[in-house]
């Protein structure tokens, strides 16, 4: 994995979501984390390669909610008011 994880750093989600285009497919997983001491948050990738089993195991599930859940969000959003 590239990325560390200090001790006050706190995994708020990771999720899977692939992406592709003519002759090329990537399934990442993105992992969104939030630093204890200030509150910034980071979103680092996991690529295949470095994906434990586990991982590449649930990566379907982990995607399947993942949009599942984006498009339910999407769909009860209001529109934005003119700025």
């Amino acid at each position: 994995m590239d990325f560390k994880l200090s001790e006050h750093d706190h995994i708020l989600t990771a999720y899977a979501e692939s992406a592709s285009g003519p002759g090329w497919g990537n399934t990442p997983i993105w992992v969104l984390i939030r630093s204890r001491l200030d509150g910034a948050l980071r979103l680092e990738c996991i690529q295949p390669p470095d994906q434990s089993p586990e991982m590449q195991i649930l990566y379907r599930v982990s995607q399947a909610a993942h949009e599942g859940m984006t498009w339910a969000v999407r769909s009860t959003a209001k529109p934005a008011e003119p700025a």
